[in-house]
């Protein structure tokens, strides 16, 4: 019978603790008649910490001391004097257990466990489902244990499921698929020999098997607590990614690894080409329809922008917010460079943001809003391109006749264009116009949107823009339902797959698509009072 009381502190048991005679796992299990081994601990996760916790096969059943437990968790231990049963407390709960008995009382409510109590020595063992059958029900943090893969995670941590599985194809091409639940955000960065899949987490609870044998992928790990690594091989020239499918729940991420030019084996060696096929060396490959895209998180620094109507929410934050996760989105769907024009906040003039974008040589611009109106009953997306109404078509054939054109050596046929400034957009308007719509569109499908359509406006951060441009006002902040929306994950994350479904239907145009018609409006001018300086 325990007659000693052991208080431990969270991680570090006090002194009681450590001057007991605890007889090792082996030689309990034996005097208590049972066949036992060590087996491999399970890993305690908490916000900042991962510790091992032992635990020990007792008669195929997995078992951890209370002991252990006691000295990561603010236990108390007392031996009781009825049927020899010991109390094992939490501030001021407490959990009854009985040697060779499978059920414990958790507050008088009976809890039933996979195996019996076994008191080895001084040390009494319960299956490892105690930790959250039991005394997760008295803990005031979540406890979440996943014996597949070793994890013990404490508290609202977010730690997903990674399934990685391998599909290599006939034309020298492995798809690698990234199964994730519950759907998670994520970024793909390529660095020499490897690729970090970044995803927004605590910790990961993956599942890894080893590529299958090619030249493409040589192995795959945790690199940290939130980032797995591709370690690409011989043959691994590029490769691009794409989201199969997403819900709350789960999502399914394609990674494609490419390769250089297929190996051939001497048997079936094709003839070589004339050499005058071949294109002259300086000149590098034919450039992607979209290789780079800029966006601009409106305000910043001392601009708040429009404020939300409880006075909480504010556009400069709202902007960055959802900003840097359409970067992540674009960039992991796509593979493409994706800037912004502050990842901050801070200051940057309306032209130093045109200009941002001018000599990123992007061929996307696209500027994120927050609207406000003094009618606190409106509300609703809406997207709006450059209005030209003060040039017209003198401005687009000023555009055409003042643009003086330069092959450039080395930059795969892209034209340096010299325009003036106030005059760059508007050579890009009519395709602003179809990317406006591309966005209303989607939006449409998603949030709620303004009905009047597609607008146009004289828009100072637009004006500069020799790209593509456009500017979403992501909702009204002035109304209290828009304003706690917009501040909600759910809302965000739709606007991101909005944008990012635009941006794959705009590429699909440049390449000879067909453009919306009208899209869910015709283009409309500016509401009355819309401050242009935008």
């Amino acid at each position: 019978m325990y007659s000693t009381v052991v208080t431990c502190a969270h991680r570090t048991c006090i002194a009681a603790l450590a001057l007991w005679t605890l007889t090792p796992p082996v030689l309990a299990a034996v005097s208590a008649g049972q066949d036992a081994a060590p087996s491999s601990p399970l890993t305690l996760v908490t916000a900042g910490a991962r510790t091992p916790l032992p635990t020990t096969m007792v008669a195929g059943r997995e078992m951890i001391a209370i002991e252990d437990l006691a000295a990561h968790f603010p236990l108390a231990i007392r031996g009781e004097t009825v049927a020899d049963s010991v109390r094992v407390s939490y501030r001021d709960r407490a959990i009854l257990l009985t040697p060779d008995q499978p059920l414990v009382s958790v507050d008088g409510r009976l809890v039933s466990l996979p195996a019996p109590v076994i008191r080895a020595g001084r040390r009494l063992l319960v299956p490892v489902e105690f930790i959250d059958r039991a005394f997760g029900l008295l803990y005031e943090e979540p406890i979440d244990l996943r014996k597949p893969s070793r994890l013990l995670i404490v508290g609202a941590l977010r730690v997903p499921r990674v399934t990685v599985r391998y599909e290599p194809l006939a034309d020298d091409t492995l798809r690698v698929l990234v199964d994730i639940a519950p759907a998670t955000g994520h970024a793909i960065v390529q660095e020499p020999k490897r690729l970090l899949m970044h995803l927004e987490a605590d910790a990961l609870d993956v599942t890894l098997p080893p590529p299958p044998p090619q030249n493409l992928l040589e192995s795959v790990r945790v690199l940290d607590a939130d980032t797995i690594e591709l370690v690409t091989g011989s043959r691994f020239a590029s490769y691009r990614s794409s989201m199969l499918a997403s819900t709350p729940a789960s999502s399914r991420v394609l990674v494609e690894l490419l390769s250089t030019a297929p190996a051939v084996s001497s048997a079936a060696a094709p003839s070589p080409r004339p050499a005058a096929a071949d294109p002259p060396p300086f000149f590098s490959a034919p450039r992607p329809l979209i290789s780079t895209v800029v966006i601009d998180p409106g305000h910043g620094g001392s601009e708040s922008g429009a404020r939300g109507a409880s006075g909480a929410a504010t556009e400069k934050d709202l902007t960055l917010a959802v900003a840097r996760q359409l970067k992540h989105a674009i960039e992991a769907r796509y593979g493409i460079r994706v800037l912004q024009t502050r990842d901050d906040d801070r200051h940057v003039g309306l032209d130093e943001r045109a200009a941002y974008a001018n000599n990123a040589k992007a061929d996307l611009f696209i500027s994120l809003h927050a609207n406000a109106s003094p009618r606190p009953g409106v509300r609703g997306a809406e997207v709006f391109y450059l209005e030209l109404d003060r040039y017209g078509d003198e401005a687009r054939r000023r555009a055409r006749l003042d643009g003086t054109t330069l092959p450039a050596f080395g930059s795969a046929g892209r034209e340096i264009e010299l325009v003036p400034w106030d005059l760059a957009q508007a050579q890009h308007v009519d395709r602003s116009a179809v990317l406006a719509r591309m966005v209303e569109e989607q939006l449409g499908s998603r949030v709620e949107v303004s009905r009047r359509g597609v607008q146009q406006g004289p828009l100072r951060v637009l004006q500069g823009v020799n790209m593509p441009a456009v500017l979403i006002e992501m909702g009204y902040l002035t109304n209290r339902e828009q304003e706690a929306a917009l501040a909600s994950g759910a809302y965000q994350a739709a606007l991101v797959q909005a944008i990012t479904d635009a941006v794959e239907t705009f590429r699909d145009y440049l390449g000879g698509g067909k453009a919306p018609a009208t899209g869910r409006g015709a283009a409309a001018p500016a509401a009355p009072g819309w401050i242009a300086r935008r």
